[in-house]
């Protein structure tokens, strides 16, 4: 069950041209994704982005969190009756996380208040995992389909799940990916490319499901609303269930973000995405006056979300021994040289340590000199270092 403290959980899917927002209240309800109303009177679950908001970010211009932050503000007000912003657990999804992105997120929100502790990142995959594991179970018996329309192509995933693992092991695959742009109309006229499309579509497709049983296809993308997939889609029918719609992600962001407060189906089931971290990194040390190993990060995560942070005293060594070892037994110590620390006795060093991830498979650490009381002054000095898992 959801805690009464901060019930309220968020699924934000920023997209370059469109974001979208979903909340759910508390355990057992259903996620509701806002729509707004526009000057036609209809109702749009699409929040326009600001034009400029990916440029900035990606360049790293400064001006970019700072309309970041807006954005979030300016979303969160549409929220109105679900309380502050800072009692919420919210999931931002994205396309793909990159590490600039991770960054800049935590830094929008951290300007509104929002305890990092509360920030949760993922790619669109793993929200789409998240979404079909909420749904009724013989929608994912077998295999499921995503297909994503985005600009000028369509790129076909496929799910399922290994029950005879524990935990139970969720994978995707990505089958191809269509490319239906300019050079491939070849000026056809709309009927003309409609058959066309129709026609490409459904012969991947036909390949995709060949020895593949599925249950249940999603389609995501405004494109597919045309009416041009008439061969296509009596196929996909065929024995199967087919669901199309625009919030997807964003309903699955929410549905994980229930889940790190404790709620939700996906308990059990490991996602094993291309994101995740697949090692698991540590070190030895006293604890409590015996020698025991101190685990910093643990494989499973998402690299963008695998992030630590410990202080502890050195004896007499000037350097910090870390070990790594895959998921499948495999062990490599790294060594991390504390170049000029200042000498001091035993034990009266003391050192804050800080461990993230820049990419899957590249760990980065960052040690600082905090000395020891007044005695013992710090230093002011940082060694960084970055260990290549790969």
């Amino acid at each position: 069950m959801l805690v009464e403290q901060g019930n309220i959980s968020v699924g934000f899917d920023l997209g370059r041209d469109h974001s979208q927002i979903t909340f759910c209240s508390r355990a057992g309800n259903e996620p509701i994704t806002v729509a707004q109303t526009g000057s036609d009177g209809n109702g749009s679950y699409l929040i326009e982005t600001p034009e400029n908001l990916f440029s900035l970010i990606e360049r790293r211009d400064v001006q970019g969190v700072e309309v970041l932050s807006q954005f979030f503000r300016d979303c969160f007000t549409l929220l109105k009756t679900a309380g502050s912003i800072t009692n919420m657990t919210i999931m931002v999804t994205m396309h793909e996380m990159k590490e600039i992105w991770a960054d800049a997120i935590r830094e929008a929100l951290g300007k509104l208040g929002v305890e990092e502790s509360s920030i949760f990142l993922q790619s669109h995959l793993e929200s789409f995992f998240a979404y079909i594991m909420n749904q009724p179970k013989e929608l994912c018996m077998y295999h499921v389909a995503l297909l994503e329309y985005e600009r000028d192509s369509i790129t076909a995933w496929h799910f399922w799940l290994e029950r005879k693992t524990k935990p139970v092991l969720a994978k995707t695959e990505k089958c191809f990916r269509l490319y239906l742009d300019n050079k491939a109309r070849k000026g056809r006229g709309d009927e003309e490319w409609g058959v066309l499309r129709d026609a490409l579509l459904h012969k991947n497709l036909e390949k995709m499901f060949e020895n593949t049983p599925f249950s249940s296809v999603y389609l995501v993308g405004e494109a597919f609303q045309s009416g041009w997939m008439d061969k296509t889609l009596r196929f996909l029918c065929r024995k199967r269930k087919v669901f199309q719609g625009e919030n997807l992600y964003t309903r699955g962001a929410c549905y994980a973000a229930m889940e790190e407060k404790g709620a939700g189906a996906c308990r059990g089931t490991l996602y094993l995405g291309e994101d995740m971290v697949r090692h698991n990194i540590g070190m030895w040390m006293e604890i409590r006056g015996q020698e025991g190993y101190y685990p910093l990060i643990n494989a499973g995560i998402n690299w963008y979300m695998a992030r630590h942070t410990c202080e502890f005293l050195l004896n007499e060594q000037k350097e910090i021994v870390l070990y790594s070892r895959t998921v499948k037994g495999e062990e490599m110590e790294h060594t991390l040289p504390l170049s000029q620390l200042p000498d001091r006795p035993k034990r009266a060093t003391r050192i804050r340590l800080s461990v993230s991830f820049s990419a899957v498979d590249c760990c980065k650490i960052k040690a600082e000199d905090l000395g020891l009381g007044e005695l013992y002054p710090a230093s002011k000095r940082v060694w960084e270092a970055q260990i290549h898992l790969s």
